[in-house]
């Protein structure tokens, strides 16, 4: 299988980390020391669920396609960022906003990436 397959996929996890990151190192007032290894846990399940659902979705080639990977990858990277935001309990509008962030940058990054050529239609 090639890459190019999965490379919407590859695009969301390199968000979806990013997000994540953001979020626990600058945007709260904890600090990446502050957050335990059980809410590291669930982020990288929450990145690595929502990588996943972007690797699944079909290839659908055209305008559909591209909106229901971005939007996939966008949820995920936007709920990836609001993990490590929860782990003191309180949600600070900078945090959510980092999650806006997160959701748009990632709905346009995976919505930009091409797909893979379409194989030919073949007639029986």
């Amino acid at each position: 299988m090639a890459v190019d397959q999965y490379f919407k996929a590859i695009v969301a996890l390199a968000v979806a980390i990013i997000a994540a990151l953001v979020t626990a190192l600058g945007t709260g007032t904890t600090s990446v020391g502050d957050i335990d290894t059980q809410t590291w846990l669930i982020a990288a399940g929450t990145i690595l669920g929502s990588t996943a659902l972007v690797a699944i979705v079909q290839n659908i080639h055209g305008v559909a396609g591209g909106i229901i990977k971005a939007v996939v990858a966008g949820l995920g990277a936007a709920i990836a960022s609001l993990v490590p935001a929860l782990d003191d309990r309180v949600l600070s509008q900078v945090e959510l906003l980092t999650a806006l962030s997160a959701f748009l940058v990632a709905l346009a990054a995976v919505y930009q990436v091409p797909g893979p050529d379409p194989k030919p239609l073949v007639s029986v």
